[in-house]
């Protein structure tokens, strides 16, 4: 009902949104920088924030830039 009352295409928070739709923020992509950080120096962290703001999302469009064959 309210997709087509805000002309939305799709849900906007549905388990399976695609990180290549997501809103590139400030706090998004320090987040992903931090992750490529983590990645190259082979090091350990944790990510935390409020509820709802983003940070399974997050780890799930990270992932998708890791190669399957060596993580």
């Amino acid at each position: 009902m309210y997709k087509s009352f805000y002309s939305l295409a799709r849900e906007p928070f549905s388990k399976d949104l695609r990180p290549q739709d997501a809103f590139l923020s400030t706090d998004y992509r320090g987040a992903l920088n931090a992750l490529t950080y983590l990645q190259k120096s082979k090091g350990m962290g944790l990510l935390t924030g409020d509820p709802g703001v983003g940070k399974t999302f997050t780890l799930r469009a990270f992932k998708e830039t890791l190669n399957p064959s060596l993580y």
